[in-house]
């Protein structure tokens, strides 16, 4: 497990890295390769799920019930999650056919409905230039989102491109385009 400083002393360890020490982590670390935290599962069943500790988790006791239209999602281990362990994994559970329904709205638009995410942020989702990424994303964030450009929540100028984007979406959809970004590779 790794070791958790402080903030005094992680400041101290920061200070006394020379610029060759710093040049050598910085290529490290960008030569990883990006992994996905998050599992995509297609079911019309979900475990039931309780709220415990701001996260939501699964009931000890197990039981499933319908997912109807919307996003579970689950860490794989709740005590990895809860010791912080930068390995932990979540699973979302997607409606069925909604990552194909997403992957059509990303790709096609959905016949006017909106526009295709490949314009704005490249055709792997993996952002370009200024424009961040949205593969491999939390689900659940990804509909917050989409909500809240839709509704206005998010507003201001590197917003407004959003505005049309979202503007015919219903919550299915939204749901679909979660489902298949979280599909996609980050």
């Amino acid at each position: 497990m790794p070791v958790r400083l402080p903030g005094k002393a992680m400041i101290a360890v920061a200070a006394a890295v020379r610029d060759d020490e710093g040049a050598a982590a910085a290529a490290h670390f960008s030569a990883l390769k990006t992994r996905s935290h998050i599992r995509v599962v297609e079911a019309s069943t979900v475990p039931r799920t309780h709220v415990t500790a701001w996260i939501v988790a699964k009931v000890g006791a197990g039981g499933t019930e319908p997912i109807g239209q919307r996003i579970v999602e689950v860490p794989g281990d709740l005590e990895q999650f809860e010791l912080r362990d930068g390995r932990a994994r979540f699973v979302a559970y997607v409606p069925p056919g909604s990552i194909g329904r997403g992957e059509a709205l990303v790709t096609t638009g959905g016949a006017g409905k909106t526009l295709p995410c490949g314009l704005r942020r490249g055709a792997d989702l993996r952002g370009e230039g200024l424009v961040p990424g949205i593969a491999g994303r939390s689900p659940s964030d990804a509909v917050r989102q989409l909500f809240d450009f839709q509704s206005g929540a998010r507003a201001g100028v590197d917003e407004e491109p959003m505005k049309p984007v979202v503007a015919e979406l219903s919550e299915e959809d939204m749901v679909s385009l979660a489902a298949y970004l979280t599909s996609r590779p980050p």
